[in-house]
């Protein structure tokens, strides 16, 4: 028990405490001693050839978020500190989870925290990872395992119904990693079957403290289950067999893209110096945990406060591109306000053709006209084939991941947040926001330039109808049902627009 760690099982809620034999738990924060390490040294010394009080650098594309963040687990020295939605057994999952092992052998303390809604698929994964004396996994709001999920999620709707969606990757506490990716396939455009375009930026200086002072705040609070109570319930293998078995598992891909695209230049750039970090003033905004507890409808959390303040201070243009967008009828007058004073309004979301959740387009749907109506410049995602980023994988559709808001290309926000009832009101949220016009005028262009070949451009036609506008072969066409998409999809999400789930989305 290191000198840091205070026993607090006696303080976990009986909510928890009913389901589960639940062990002795202890506090542990974040290692602020790490300025001699490899990454503190590079840091520090970009910090004093710098301006600006922080670094921050995109990682715009897949492949390179994966290899980032797998270099910074090699070049971990003390501490690897991650917060997840969801984790995966996939290609990227396995990459991840052996360089963990192999940063815990070297005596690194590894604190994996993931929220439960999607983690009993990997349950003894997670136990085996757990086995190690360096690596302590915790599940975040947990569900009973020892009977069924549907059942327990009825009964204790109120309570399960919350979820950690917060997304953060630091490593010694010198270097953090703050966006819109899970651990898996699809989030590094790895995936053969479907690709998420997503956003992250990674960030050196004192924000990084705050990253770490937030990922402690969720790993001490009460909601915070060591994934140790599921060992009775779940068998899993010793973590021998585990390391074995996620070996095969790459071996297997030894001959794909993925692999033969992974690299170290990035990670190998920031610790010679020659990364281009672009100077910045950042500031982490997060919902703290306790937003899982309230039980106020329409309590908005301090994500959401941020950005309203962030976005209303926009005097020419504002851009936000959000996979699941559910403006209500006080998103739609807050954007309208804001065409009506000339400013520039340009939203990005998932068409029904790209999008992975029919149910949240089915509600979206409703705002399209009122939105167009209002002055607003509405664009949907294509579903492009595109083949991997790193070579010539098979095609896989895109779908848009994204949750960025970018104001007067100065100031950006990437985070973890969707413009939706469920980030707004109900899960917790985490995001930074960055004044660089470096980083934000970047976004902003690459956004808008690549808006012709990837997005449907929405209008309002004759008698008020919706138009669906592309460019294809050069040409400019005109699309008057929803694009790429069958009869029978565009019949059930309309019935799905008539059920009352628009708070639940």
């Amino acid at each position: 028990m290191g000198m840091f760690e205070t026993l607090v099982g006696s303080r976990v809620p009986q909510k928890y405490r009913k389901y589960f034999d639940l062990p002795e738990r202890s506090d542990s924060y974040k290692l602020s001693d790490t300025a001699g390490t490899i990454l503190g040294s590079a840091v520090k010394a970009w910090l004093a050839a710098n301006s600006g009080p922080c670094g921050v650098f995109r990682l715009q594309f897949g492949i390179d978020a994966l290899c980032f963040r797998l270099g910074l687990i090699d070049k971990a020295e003390r501490s690897v500190d991650i917060q997840s939605y969801l984790i995966r057994d996939d290609l990227s999952g396995n990459l991840i989870a052996l360089k963990l092992i192999e940063a815990a052998n070297r005596g690194v303390r590894v604190r994996l925290l993931m929220d439960d809604a999607l983690t009993e698929p990997i349950d003894a994964g997670l136990l085996s990872l757990n086995d190690h004396i360096n690596i302590e996994v915790r599940v975040f709001n947990p569900f009973p395992r020892r009977r069924s999920r549907l059942i327990s999620f009825i009964a204790n709707f109120n309570i399960l119904n919350r979820r950690m969606h917060n997304k953060s990757f630091t490593v010694d506490n010198q270097v953090t990693i703050v966006g819109g990716r899970n651990l898996a396939d699809e989030y590094y455009q790895t995936s053969v079957k479907s690709e998420f375009l997503d956003e992250d930026i990674a960030a050196i200086g004192p924000v990084v403290d705050g990253v770490s002072d937030g990922f402690d705040e969720y790993w001490n609070t009460k909601e915070a289950i060591p994934v140790s109570v599921f060992d009775k319930y779940v068998p899993h293998q010793a973590l021998n067999e585990t390391i074995a078995a996620g070996h095969r598992h790459i071996e297997t891909h030894r001959d794909s893209p993925v692999i033969r695209g992974l690299n170290e230049h990035l990670i190998r750039e920031l610790v010679d110096g020659m990364l281009p970090w672009a100077s910045a003033t950042t500031e982490l905004v997060l919902d703290h945990p306790d937003k899982v507890r309230g039980l106020v409808r329409r309590q908005i959390g301090e994500v959401t406060e941020r950005l309203i303040q962030m976005v209303s201070s926009a005097r020419e243009e504002v851009i936000v591109v959000s996979p699941y967008f559910i403006p209500q009828r006080e998103g739609v007058d807050f954007f309208g306000a804001l065409a009506s004073k000339g400013v520039r309004v340009v939203i990005l979301t998932n068409s029904l053709a790209s999008t992975n959740h029919s149910s949240v387009h089915a509600v979206y749907a409703r705002y399209r006209k009122p939105l167009l109506r209002q002055g607003v410049e509405l664009y949907e995602l294509r579903p492009i084939e595109e083949g991997s980023v790193v070579g010539d994988a098979d095609p896989a559709r895109l779908t848009l991941h994204s949750k960025v808001a970018i104001v007067d290309r100065h100031t950006a926000f990437v985070g973890s947040f969707n413009l939706d009832p469920r980030s707004l009101y109900i899960n917790t949220e985490l995001g930074m926001a960055v004044e660089s016009k470096e980083i934000a005028a970047a976004m902003a262009s690459s956004g808008l330039e690549s808006l012709k070949t990837v997005a449907y451009r929405l209008r309002l036609g004759d008698r008020g109808r919706l138009n669906w506008l592309y460019t294809s072969d050069g040409r400019e066409l005109v699309a008057r049902t929803e694009p790429d998409t069958s009869f029978w999809r565009r019949l059930l999400t309309r019935l799905m627009g008539l059920l009352p789930i628009e708070g639940q989305m």
